[in-house]
């Protein structure tokens, strides 16, 4: 054994209450001189992970309620259980939380998200489950073809208005049928009639 030290770990709230957990743990050295890690701390089964401050039923949580409620919606019901995260860090963790195994979908939607600021993300849905299938940063033609031809079978593919989806659906699946998804199609109306509304406000 080389030292000891604390480390503090959040917890799940007991009885409605913040819970830490101030563990000491064992830091050990390795005797083989040719070891580049020298000393290294132990882990607790079940309580401890490698640079994580949460324990894993903690972390857990933070991801199941990220998978369902993703940012703003999740760190509102995690407040409400006395777990205090912003937006940004729910979605970080939801980000890291493993896809489901993939099965190329009959129907795909694909749609951007914000990643940040001015950034976006790509990401693709099967449109009968509504499960993700994956999701990467930028809105990019050739990555979306690149997927499709990597994975065949796609029928219909539902998405937005961008041309960028566009030309990536009809290079990679060109044998899919490309619609409008309803949100889309609804934004697109309603915005058509605030303009012919403001058009004819002054008749």
């Amino acid at each position: 054994m080389h030292s000891r030290y604390v480390r503090h770990l959040a917890d799940a709230a007991l009885g409605g209450r913040p819970a830490r957990i101030d563990l000491s743990v064992r830091r050990l050295y390795c005797e083989n001189s040719a070891c580049p890690k020298v000393t290294f701390a132990e882990q607790v089964p079940g309580l401890t992970v490698r640079y994580q401050w949460r324990t894993p039923l903690l972390q857990h949580l933070v991801e199941a309620v990220g998978v369902v409620l993703a940012g703003r919606g999740g760190a509102r019901m995690l407040s409400i259980l006395n777990i205090r995260l912003s937006r940004c860090t729910v979605l970080a963790q939801l980000m890291q939380v493993p896809l489901p195994p993939l099965v190329t979908p009959r129907v795909l939607g694909v749609d951007d998200f914000a990643l940040y600021s001015d950034t976006y993300g790509t990401l693709l849905v099967d449109a009968e489950t509504r499960l993700p299938l994956t999701r990467w940063e930028g809105r990019d033609a050739e990555q979306l073809s690149r997927w499709l031809r990597g994975h065949p079978g796609v029928e219909i593919a539902c998405r937005d208005g961008s041309l960028t989806y566009r030309q990536g659906i009809a290079d990679g699946a060109p044998e899919a049928v490309q619609v409008s998804d309803r949100f889309h199609l609804w934004q697109g109306l309603s915005r058509r009639v605030q303009q012919i509304a403001a058009a004819h406000r002054s008749w």
